[in-house]
């Protein structure tokens, strides 16, 4: 797996050992994390240009970026996609920085300063945005094949009006599913787009399912489990009430939610209860938690990568 720092710092490293294989320093800093997909790796500056990486590290290509980004970019199968924060997507070719395709998105009048994500199914792209929207466009063309609304604006202020899709869009079974900022979660058909189930829920990180279960973590700190096919409450848990979680992360039959004091706690998939409790060095964790394999990768607001299996 690829990390980094807003120092400009990117590393590749073994998820299983912590063995570091390459580590170079990107000029201008880091505005957003890494999108890798174990050949080529992206990252965008703090000058708006999308950096590619090739397999040690060595610089490959810039292209200068008309916005700025705070959304990691994606790459698959050696192509390259950025969204930026104006919701604007382009693709370029991850080898020789060739742009591929590019497609333009009207934003809102306030825009969420939070990364949103980009998730990949098969030949599909999905998108979250800005407008409460899960996209589906074809990687090779960015043409459009569904979009499906979870939320709407509502309020008077623009602040009241910001739906923003918080955390990529997880994908699990045949469900695309996903949270809009302080309003909403729910899921939609992977194929047709068609919507599944929404349900309001406050709260601003990201969704993990697998198809059967899906996890959220609520604004005043309480971990929530849904039936993924149709919304259904399946188990609720509030003895980490006020410790600003992370979005969790379900891998096989165990929870892992980060909070503000570094902690990662593991909570049963089948009822919710706290079954363990690491510590990293003390500051938040703030990105998502990832899965490699059967380890479950942590980095901390410090710059701490951990791995831990979870038994």
């Amino acid at each position: 797996m690829v990390v980094a720092s807003s120092d400009g710092t990117v590393a590749r490293i073994d998820a299983q050992s912590g063995h570091e294989a390459w580590r170079v320093r990107i000029k201008g800093g880091i505005s957003a994390a890494t999108g890798s997909d174990g050949t080529f790796t992206a990252v965008v500056n703090r000058h708006n240009q999308l950096v590619s990486l090739g397999p040690q590290g060595q610089l490959l290509w810039l292209y200068q970026l008309p916005t700025s980004v705070i959304t990691a970019p994606l790459v698959t199968g050696g192509t390259v996609v950025v969204q930026g924060a104006d919701q604007h997507l382009w693709a370029f070719n991850a080898a020789n920085g060739q742009k591929l395709w590019s497609t333009e998105s009207r934003a809102p009048a306030l825009l969420l300063h939070q990364a949103s994500g980009l998730a990949v199914q098969g030949d599909s792209l999905l998108v979250g945005t800005a407008q409460g929207r899960i996209e589906s466009v074809a990687i090779a063309t960015g043409a459009q094949r569904w979009a499906v609304t979870l939320a709407r604006p509502r309020g008077i202020t623009e602040v009241e009006r910001v739906v923003s899709i918080t955390g990529a869009p997880a994908i699990g079974g045949s469900m695309a599913c996903a949270r809009a900022y302080q309003s909403a979660i729910g899921c939609a058909d992977l194929d047709t787009g068609r919507l599944l189930w929404v349900d309001k829920a406050d709260g601003d990180t990201g969704v993990s399912q697998n198809g059967s279960l899906l996890v959220a973590t609520q604004g005043d700190g309480v971990v929530q489990a849904y039936v993924a096919a149709d919304g259904g409450q399946r188990w609720s848990n509030s003895q980490l009430k006020y410790r600003d979680l992370s979005a969790p992360l379900l891998l096989g039959m165990t929870v892992a939610v980060g909070d503000y004091q570094g902690y990662i706690t593991f909570l049963s998939a089948k009822d919710g209860s706290i079954i363990g409790r690491v510590s990293t060095d003390g500051s938040a964790i703030e990105s998502p938690m990832v899965a490699a394999g059967k380890t479950l990768v942590a980095v901390t607001r410090s710059g701490g990568v951990y791995g831990f299996v979870p038994e």
